[in-house]
């Protein structure tokens, strides 16, 4: 019998994925960190129809945190900036729209190639739109989602985050994303906070 690496590859990969996004809704229900206790039974809910059990999920918690995804400060479980990279459109989708231009600019030097590339997609996957060569714009209030992508790929020395009202770039910036207006209503990432 043949087995293919690449299957169970993607099978395990899954399983981080799935895990970081339990985790990170179960973060978003309580704040930045969840205790240890709750996460077990958040997964235990989670899973409940399902033939996981404590063991797997205990496994899981373990993977991750060897894996790097997550860091245990105290008795809270926090997710480090490698999980949110690679959960990053769904944490950016949990911001609210703002009434002000989110700008990132960079300059990234060749030598960072990688670094420069992951930064990129990421800030795509964000939301943002290619302005100019390395001007990107948003409606999104995701400084701190920014920040933490430029850290994770080792490129914060090289990148820009900055709030405009207005510039001189508007009209061209407006072409290509649209401002919300007053009646645009936040998302609910307000309400979540106060729970």
């Amino acid at each position: 019998m043949v087995v293919n690496p690449k299957k169970y590859q993607n099978i395990a990969a899954f399983t981080v994925v799935t895990a970081i996004e339990l985790l990170f809704k179960a973060t978003v229900l309580v704040g930045n960190k969840i205790s240890k206790s709750s996460l077990s039974k958040y997964f235990s809910n989670q899973y409940d129809d399902t033939c996981v059990d404590g063991d797997q999920i205990s496994k899981t918690v373990y993977e991750l945190k060897r894996s790097g995804y997550i860091a245990f400060e105290g008795d809270s479980v926090k997710l480090t900036n490698k999980a949110k990279m690679k959960i990053v459109d769904q944490i950016a989708a949990q911001s609210g729209d703002s009434k002000k231009y989110h700008l990132v600019s960079f300059d990234i030097p060749e030598t960072k190639r990688m670094g420069r590339n992951n930064f990129r997609r990421a800030i795509k996957r964000m939301g943002f739109v290619q302005i100019q060569k390395s001007l990107w714009a948003s409606t999104r209030d995701i400084g701190d989602l920014v920040e933490s992508a430029a850290k994770e790929y080792k490129v914060s020395d090289y990148v820009a985050y900055f709030v405009s009202e207005t510039s001189n770039i508007d009209k061209f910036i407006s072409k290509t994303i649209k401002k919300p207006t007053s009646n645009t209503k936040k998302s609910n990432s307000n309400d979540s906070k106060s729970s």
